[in-house]
C-alpha cells in the first residue's frame, strides 16, 4: 500500500468511518490491516470466500480471522461466479454455503449478507431480487440453523459493527 493509501485508512479511522476491504488485493488487505486502529471493526461488504470457491476476489481462512478479530463482519455477495457457479447458473443455495464456511471458521457473529444487487452483477437464477429472501431463510432453516443465528446473519451482526463503529 502506498503511503497515500495508508494516510486515506488513517483519515478514516481517525473520523470512525468504515474500513471496508471489499475490492482490495491480499497484499493490500494485510497492509490496510497494518496501519488500521485495532480499536475499530473492518468490513468486507460484499465478497466469497475461498474456501468454498477459490477466486481472486474472495476471502481465505486467515483474512476471515483477521476480519472477525477485528469485530468486524463479511457480506458474501451474490455474484454467482464469485460463488463458483456458472455465470447464468447460479444458486441461492451457494451464498448459504459461503456464510456456512465463515461460520465455520469465525462464528456466527460475523457473516453478514453483502447482496450487491447495485453493483452490475449476475445474481443466482432463483434469487435476481430482494423479493427472493425468504428463499435464503429456507434454505437456512433447511441447514437447521437456528433463528438467532439466521438474524444475526440477514442484519444483525451488520448493525452491531455499526453501532461499535458509530455508536
Amino acid at each position: 500500500m502506498t503511503a497515500k493509501g495508508r494516510a486515506y485508512v488513517e483519515q478514516l479511522n481517525a473520523h470512525r468511518v468504515f474500513v471496508d476491504l471489499a475490492h482490495v488485493s491480499r497484499k493490500g488487505f494485510w497492509d490496510a490491516l497494518e496501519v488500521h486502529d485495532r480499536s475499530q471493526p473492518v468490513l468486507v461488504t460484499h465478497t466469497g470466500v475461498c474456501g468454498v470457491h477459490d477466486h481472486w476476489r474472495n476471502l481465505d481462512d486467515d483474512q476471515i480471522r483477521a476480519v472477525a478479530k477485528s469485530g468486524g463482519t463479511i457480506g458474501v455477495m451474490y455474484e454467482a461466479t464469485f460463488l463458483g457457479d456458472g455465470k447464468w447458473s447460479g444458486r441461492a443455495e451457494r451464498i448459504v454455503d459461503h456464510l456456512d464456511h465463515i461460520i465455520k471458521v469465525a462464528g456466527e457473529d460475523y457473516a453478514s449478507l453483502g447482496s450487491d444487487w447495485d453493483g452490475a452483477i449476475v445474481t443466482p437464477r432463483d434469487m435476481p431480487t430482494c423479493l427472493e429472501l425468504p428463499k435464503l431463510v429456507e434454505i437456512m432453516l433447511g441447514r437447521s440453523w437456528k433463528p438467532e443465528r439466521i438474524k444475526k446473519v440477514l442484519g444483525g451482526n451488520f448493525l452491531r459493527v455499526v453501532e461499535a463503529l458509530r455508536g
